[in-house]
């Protein structure tokens, strides 16, 4: 994974960020956060099931659904080279 930019708030922290990820990195994350539970989402962070719902659903629906008849687990499938 590569930070390709930051955006900063007005107090100059970081409000935004863009990041570059490998299939695999990517897949990798869309699988960790498809297993985990909005309750244990919770436990990790404050409002975690929403931004594991929401970076899921992302990587999903942007990306896997689109080019894997299985989603995520299409590109886990590609990734042991199954495919």
């Amino acid at each position: 994974m590569k930070v390709k930019r930051i955006d900063l708030d007005d107090e100059e922290m970081p409000e935004t960020v863009v990041v570059e990820l490998s299939h695999d990195e990517a897949a990798y994350l869309a699988l960790l956060l498809g297993r985990q539970s909005g309750a244990s989402a919770e436990q990790v962070a404050p409002g975690g099931g929403r931004l594991s719902s929401a970076v899921y659903e992302g990587l999903t629906g942007g990306l896997f659904n689109r080019f894997y008849e299985d989603g995520a687990d299409g590109a886990l499938a590609a990734m042991r080279g199954e495919r």
